[in-house]
């Protein structure tokens, strides 16, 4: 003979008992999830972000020794190397551009024996957009070139450098 249920006997609690703690453990998991794929984006996006900006402080070092040993005040906005083609720092990274900009030499300051004050944009979207308004890094540097300093005469110009400014900027490609 079977028995009977009688009212009030919770022989089906334990079941919805454990769908709930199913469900909760679901969402649970799902949020889980959820964050860290916003966090491996986010690393991901950073990751880019410092690697240009690594690119552009390597590509901007190499551009400041070039201008340095020339005796070119680079009057006119451009590239700073004969080529635009940029400067590649590393064999699978973009190239990084840099672009100068020479102060013109009555804005010189004033008995500090400055020969050169150049602008340097380094930016990695194309050769000719580094600008003060899109730019990773901006560096304004100063040269002292000796009294010999002409085309041709590389031991005398840009005997003293001083970087007098290094801005970071905008480091997104």
């Amino acid at each position: 003979m079977r028995n009977r249920s009688q009212p009030g006997e919770e022989s089906g609690a334990v079941l919805v008992l454990a769908l709930v703690f199913m469900i909760v453990t679901a969402l649970v998991l799902l949020a889980v999830v959820n964050l860290s794929g916003s966090d491996l984006r986010n690393t991901s996006n950073l990751l880019n972000q410092q690697s240009l900006e690594y690119r552009s402080s390597g590509a901007m070092q190499v551009a400041i020794q070039t201008v340095r040993y020339t005796s070119s005040p680079f009057t006119t906005a451009g590239s700073c190397f004969s080529s635009t083609s940029g400067v590649q720092i590393g064999t699978s990274s973009p190239a990084v551009y840099v672009d100068c900009a020479g102060v013109p030499h009555s804005q010189l300051p004033a008995d500090t024996g400055v020969s050169r004050e150049i602008n340097f944009y380094a930016c990695g979207t194309s050769p000719t957009g580094c600008t003060s308004s899109n730019y990773t890094i901006w560096a304004t540097v100063d040269f002292v070139d000796g009294p010999t300093c002409s085309t041709g005469s590389i031991g005398a110009c840009g005997t003293t450098e001083s970087i007098k400014s290094w801005l970071v900027h905008n480091a997104s490609s």
